[in-house]
């Protein structure tokens, strides 16, 4: 991906094995990637910071192309309440965290970010 990715998703890993961790961001690409988006790519992971071990977060960067950031968010929220796992979404350092919340809770936090968002403009 040549240019900033309009969308980070990091998905949180701490309770994971590595192998688990890897197979759970690999599926969460493919789901993605089968998306309208101009591309998505995993970012090096970094190192482990000493108090919280290895394998923390794992995170992708998201080109949303045609798709849109609303049918982007809405995969990743289905993938999330079917995987039971938390994963944060980044547009311009604006981070909200997805979660198994209720649907209502859930979608009245996304609707708030999204709005901030699609009023800018991707990029």
């Amino acid at each position: 991906m040549s240019d900033e990715p309009d969308l980070l998703v990091t998905l949180d890993a701490a309770d994971l094995e590595a192998g688990e961790a890897g197979e759970s961001v690999r599926r969460l690409w493919r789901e993605l990637d089968a998306l309208d988006v101009d591309g998505v790519e995993q970012l090096p992971v970094p190192p482990p910071e000493p108090a919280k071990g290895p394998g923390t977060a794992l995170t992708l960067a998201v080109k949303i192309g045609a798709a849109g950031l609303r049918t982007v968010v809405a995969k990743i929220r289905d993938w999330v309440s079917r995987n039971d796992r938390t994963i944060e979404l980044t547009v311009r350092g604006d981070t909200i965290r997805i979660t198994k919340a209720t649907p209502e809770q859930q979608q009245r936090l996304l609707d708030a970010w999204l709005a901030r968002h699609e009023r800018r403009g991707p990029g």
